[in-house]
Order: structure tokens, then C-alpha cells, then sequence
């Protein structure tokens, strides 16, 4: 063989080693980015699973519950829709991005998830429920465009709470007004935006969705076509191992002072036909990424602001460190393929902006959060941290006037780093303590502050509740802390 060719030979066979031994992190670089949308709803517990995984009755919630991957232990790191609201997009706990109750007027948007995603190249949209009480601190345009900078295009609800019907829209260009009619629906609206968004995006260009939805938030007010629909009739109702709880001997004064409803059941008709509605937004969002050809390398997350109590404990609503579940659901084809995968790693709200931010080629070095791409990727099965901190700073009162008797409290969630047990644990501005073994009671059944066989366990977590306190100045910080 002439010399000139066994030297073209093994160039070329060193530049093959060369390209099969780059890094996993030079691979990924060259993979082309992923759209993002997010599917969001208001105050959704993660059971009963029925409401969701049945094919026939939610078939495009059923592809999340059944082909996707689900974080079975995933918490919003607050109760309450404002603050989980900041802590979604800005990564960081509410005493750290400033949001600790239903008070926009503190959130700062710079160095949020947005303004990185538009650096990294993104169109990022976000329609339908936004902030909370936006028409108290933001009435006019001029005040709400101050919210609207760090976004590509926002088409969102400008009433205080949310609105289903009778709502007014703001948008970047002009407001719109919606009445009583059907497709006047919030949700209808919310998916009739995205649609419009995902299909006015150059193909060149990538995007981040926010699909935020009302429903799940009292009063459940369902599309029309969904009230009353026949698909709900058999759901049946809950009656989970906390539902109306007999013996609250255990926990706090304010739950012990709460009667029992005497009902067999919580009624879920109403909460079921809300999420039909929810499933058609989901599946006309769906049909226009495929569309469009934007399916296959599209992250599609499904997660909720906060949970919702039906009956547990005695109680119905949130504010309580009972209420942080959130179901958290993600599908990918591209890198998923469909599969099911179960990740039992503990995980939060202020996880995905961190994320999504990996994702598309960015970082938020000021998140609380932790990237959950190594999970999403198969290369470790945790992140690395000892517990997630949940917190409710301020009594319970919903919208400055209806007191709801609950307790301003702080809590920590540990995390398999800790051990393979997982704990639950909460101080209440009252004093009161819980712990519990969520690895073995998942229900909060048997509250374990104070018995002998678990003092080094509370002491533990009383310690990663100081890491997260000391020099934090925060509004109920002295009559939270550990005596």
C-alpha cells in the first residue's frame, strides 16, 4: 500500500476515535435544542390519579400519566398561587425571590427564566393565568408592560384571581374583552393563543410556552360542552387513608379544632369535568406542535401551582404543609421515546426553571433549584442536595380578608441523599412540630415530633431548617424559630 494512503487511513481513523470519544456535554451541545411548552394548572393535588390516566375519560393527560416520566415526589415550595408562581419562573425559594403571599408588587423579573431563555435564543410566550392580583398592583398598561418586557409575547388574565367568564385579556399591543360564551372561556382563549403562537414561529427559531390554566381553582367552572358530561358520572369520589380523619389527637390546634364533614366522600364530578377541559387544551396544543413538526423535539412538562386538600385531615384547600404535593409529569420523544420511567428523587417547583434553562443551552446561577436534566438523562438517580425547603410566611387569609385560621409555618423535605427514608417536617409560627416518614406513611397519619425513637431525625431536620433561616430577613422568621 503506497505510504501517502495508510497516512489518509489513520487520520481518519483517529479523527473517528477523536468524534467517538467527545465528551457527553460536546454531544449534547451539538444536538439540536428542544422547544419547551408548559402546561400549567391551579391547585391540583397528585390523587386521585384517576382524574387523569384513564385514556378514555383524559386521553391527553393519559399520555402523561402513562407514557411519560413522572416525578412522583415532586412539591411547590409554597402553598399559595402568587408565590409558587415566583418560584417557578425565578428558581428560588419566596423568601429569596421576595414573593411570599399574593403580592406581585416585590417580584423582580431579571434573571428569571424568561429574560435567560430570550438571551439563549428562545421566543418565550406565556397566555392565560399569570401573577396573581395583576389588576390591584398593575391597573394600568403602562404598569403591567414593566411585566411584560421580559417577554416575547404575553396574553394573559388581568383579573386579580383568574377568571373563567367576564374577564379582560392583556396582551403585548392592546386588551381584549371576553363575555359569557363558550369559547369566552379563559381556557378556551389560553389554548386558542397558543395555537396561534406555535404556528407564527419561524421554524428556525425555538420556543418556550407557558399554557397556564384556571381550571382546578374554585369555582371549577368547566367549558360548556364539559358540564355535566357523562364521562364524569362514574368517577367516583375520594376517601384517601386522610380523608376526614378520626384522630387528630396528633396534630396541631388548628386542625384539631376543625369538625369532621361526616361525609363519605369528597365529590370529585366537578373537579373531573374541570380537567376535560384542561385534556382539550392539552390535546389542541399538542395537534399544532405536531403540525407544525415541532412534536418530536418538544418538551411538554404537566405540573400544578400548588396542591389542593380534598377532605384530608379534615380540611379542604391549602395553606398547609399537607398541600405542597404537585403532580409533576414530563414527556420528550426524542429522548424519552414514550417510555414510562418513575423517578422517586424528591423534586420542586423551582427545579424546572433551572431546568429548562439547562435545556436550552443557559444557567440561573442564582436558583435555589437544581437542574433535573441528569435525572431526565439516566445519569444519576439524584441531585445531590439533603432536603427542599417548603414554606407558608404569612397566616392563612386569602386575599387580604377571609381568614382561613391556618398558621404561618416553614418545612423541609428530605431527600434520598439524606437516606433512603424520606421526612417530612414543619414548624409552625405556634410553635407545634410535625415529622413524618412519608416513605412509609405518604398521608401524614402519624405525626412523630417529639416520640424518643425519632429525636436524632428531628434534630437533623431542625438543622437544614436553620441552614435555610439564619441571616434570612424575612417577615415571621423570629416566631418560626426553633426554641
Amino acid at each position: 500500500m503506497h505510504p501517502r494512503s495508510i497516512v489518509v487511513i489513520a487520520l481518519t481513523l483517529a479523527l473517528l476515535g477523536t468524534l467517538f470519544s467527545l465528551p457527553q456535554r460536546s454531544v449534547e451541545a451539538a444536538a439540536p435544542k428542544p422547544d419547551v411548552v408548559l402546561f400549567y394548572l391551579d391547585d391540583n393535588a397528585p390523587y386521585p390519579a384517576r382524574l387523569w390516566n384513564d385514556p378514555e375519560r383524559t386521553p391527553n393527560l393519559a399520555r402523561f400519566a402513562n407514557a411519560g416520566m413522572e416525578f412522583r415526589n415532586a412539591v411547590a415550595t409554597t402553598p399559595q398561587c402568587g408565590p409558587a408562581r415566583a418560584a417557578l419562573l425565578s428558581g428560588q425559594y419566596g423568601h429569596n425571590n421576595g414573593v411570599t403571599r399574593n403580592n406581585v408588587r416585590s417580584y423582580d423579573q431579571r434573571g428569571t427564566l424568561s429574560p435567560k431563555l430570550r438571551s439563549a435564543g428562545y421566543k418565550t410566550v406565556f397566555v392565560g393565568k399569570y401573577h396573581n392580583l395583576l389588576r390591584e398592583w398593575y391597573p394600568r398598561r403602562a404598569k403591567m408592560r414593566s411585566l411584560s418586557n421580559d417577554w416575547s409575547q404575553l396574553d394573559v388574565i388581568w383579573e386579580n384571581q383568574g377568571r373563567f367568564y367576564d374577564w379582560r385579556q392583556y396582551r403585548k399591543g392592546g386588551n381584549s374583552v371576553f363575555g359569557s360564551s363558550d369559547t369566552d372561556h379563559s381556557s378556551y382563549q389560553a389554548a386558542r393563543k397558543a395555537i396561534q403562537h406555535i404556528r407564527s414561529t419561524r421554524k428556525d427559531k425555538r420556543l418556550f410556552l407557558v399554557v397556564s390554566l384556571y381550571d382546578g381553582h374554585e369555582p371549577l367552572t368547566p367549558m360548556a360542552r364539559f358540564e355535566g358530561h357523562s364521562k364524569c358520572a362514574d368517577v367516583g369520589g375520594w376517601s384517601g387513608p386522610a380523608y376526614d380523619e378520626a384522630d387528630v389527637s396528633d396534630k396541631p390546634a388548628f386542625i384539631r379544632a376543625h369538625p369532621r364533614s361526616g361525609s363519605p366522600s369528597y365529590d370529585l364530578r366537578q373537579r373531573c369535568e374541570s380537567l376535560l377541559t384542561s385534556d382539550w387544551v392539552v390535546g389542541q396544543v399538542r395537534r399544532a406542535l405536531k403540525a407544525t413538526g415541532r412534536l418530536g423535539n418538544t418538551v411538554q412538562i404537566l405540573t400544578a401551582d400548588n396542591g389542593w386538600l380534598m377532605g384530608d385531615h379534615r380540611l379542604e384547600g391549602k395553606l398547609t404543609p399537607y398541600s405542597t404535593s404537585v403532580p409533576l409529569y414530563m414527556r420528550w420523544p426524542r429522548e424519552l421515546q414514550g417510555r414510562k420511567k418513575i423517578v422517586l428523587e424528591p423534586v420542586a417547583n423551582i427545579d424546572l426553571a433551572p431546568t429548562i434553562c439547562a435545556l436550552a443551552g443557559c444557567t440561573m446561577p442564582n436558583a435555589d433549584g437544581r437542574s433535573l436534566v441528569p435525572l431526565i438523562k439516566g445519569r444519576s438517580t439524584m441531585l445531590g442536595r439533603q432536603f427542599i425547603f417548603t414554606e407558608m410566611l404569612h397566616a392563612g387569609v386569602f386575599y387580604g380578608h377571609r381568614p382561613t385560621g391556618r398558621p404561618a409555618w416553614a418545612g423541609v423535605e428530605s431527600t434520598r441523599k439524606y437516606s433512603e427514608t424520606l421526612w417530612a417536617y414543619a414548624r409552625y409560627s405556634t410553635g407545634e412540630e410535625e415529622l413524618y416518614n412519608v416513605s412509609r406513611d405518604p398521608h401524614h397519619l402519624r405525626n412523630l415530633a417529639g416520640r424518643p425513637a425519632y429525636q436524632k431525625v428531628t434534630r437533623d431536620m431542625r438543622g437544614f431548617w436553620r441552614d435555610v433561616w439564619n441571616g434570612d430577613k424575612v417577615a415571621w422568621r423570629n416566631k418560626l424559630k426553633p426554641r
